[in-house]
């Protein structure tokens, strides 16, 4: 094999490797836009509140006394 093959195949290897790495970039690049856009989303849902406690209009068994 001559010198001028040695170099024509490292350069179709280096833009095989390019093209991956681009490739690779590009598939990240739209996974990190989507992962911004849910937490776009999320920030914007109102938040709820807790439920009211209609269990016991008492709230006195809420609490434990002191004791002396």
């Amino acid at each position: 094999m001559l010198i001028q093959d040695y170099i024509a195949s490292f350069i179709k290897v280096g833009d095989k490797m390019e093209r991956r790495r681009v490739a690779e970039q590009e598939s990240m690049i739209k996974t990190i836009q989507q992962i911004k856009e849910q937490v776009m989303n999320l920030a914007r849902r109102p938040t709820t509140s807790a439920p009211d406690d209609t269990y016991d209009e008492s709230d006195e068994d809420d609490y434990v006394d002191l004791t002396p």
